[in-house]
């Protein structure tokens, strides 16, 4: 595996996104993986509370939408 080559695979996917729940959610992900102090607890919390404000502000799919989000996941 060419680490180099994933990492500029990751920037130009990352420079894609406009959704900025995402933009947080991966933060989130890399403070907690580059902090080992981070509380697992408090984290799986935080991510609790974020995807429930989230549902709050109309953020989420239909089971249908995700169905067929899904189906396009590895097509390209």
């Amino acid at each position: 595996m060419d680490i180099q080559a994933e990492i500029n695979w990751i920037h130009q996917e990352i420079d894609k996104v406009q959704d900025p729940s995402f933009v947080e959610k991966l933060k989130h992900l890399l403070q907690s993986i580059n902090n080992t102090a981070i509380d697992s607890d408090a984290a799986y919390n935080l991510d609790i509370e974020n995807a429930l404000g989230s549902i709050k502000k109309g953020n989420f799919y239909t089971e249908d939408q995700a169905k067929e989000i899904a189906k396009k996941w590895g097509r390209k």
